[in-house]
């Protein structure tokens, strides 16, 4: 996914003690002061150092805001009708899809994760999955079918 500049900034600006330069120096190993030329890991690795701080505890609070993240998917995934117990294959192959988010599910960033997120919720508002729609629209269909003939079977009224 490509580089979010304005989460950069945001985190810069939230940390006027930093200097961009020498940031960028430093997760560079010198080589650029360039964000366009940082390599995207850099570049994430760089404002998750603005955003959790390097030192201890950031670790767990990266995690914990990757959980939080990925459940907040998993939420809208469901709401969508997407079975997300045990079927990993399935949300990796919804989220491989190019149009949602080109990569398996347990390699999303938190900020991928966001934007999916997003993503999902729009998809919700506007009316949620063909696809699913369709397929719920049959088992209903399906399920009315069983019914009536039941009925017409057991009815005390049948022909």
């Amino acid at each position: 996914m490509a580089k979010n500049y304005k989460r950069f900034y945001a985190l810069l600006k939230q940390n006027p003690d930093a200097d961009k330069d020498e940031l960028v120096m430093s997760f560079t190993d010198e080589r650029t002061t360039s964000l366009k030329e940082m390599s995207e890991e850099e570049f994430n690795a760089l404002c998750d150092a603005l955003q959790y701080g390097a030192g201890q505890g950031y670790e767990q609070k990266a995690m914990t805001d990757l959980k939080r993240a990925r459940s907040a998917v998993l939420v809208r995934l469901q709401r969508l009708g997407i079975e997300t117990v045990d079927n990993w294959d399935g949300i990796d192959q919804f989220c491989l899809s190019k149009r949602i988010a080109g990569k398996r599910f347990a390699a999303l960033t938190v900020g991928e994760l966001d934007a999916l997120r997003a993503k999902l919720e729009m998809i919700q508002r506007r009316g949620g999955l063909k696809e699913v729609r369709r397929q719920q629209e049959e088992e209903e269909t399906a399920r009315l079918a069983a019914f009536a003939r039941t009925w017409k079977t057991n009815s005390k009224f049948a022909n």
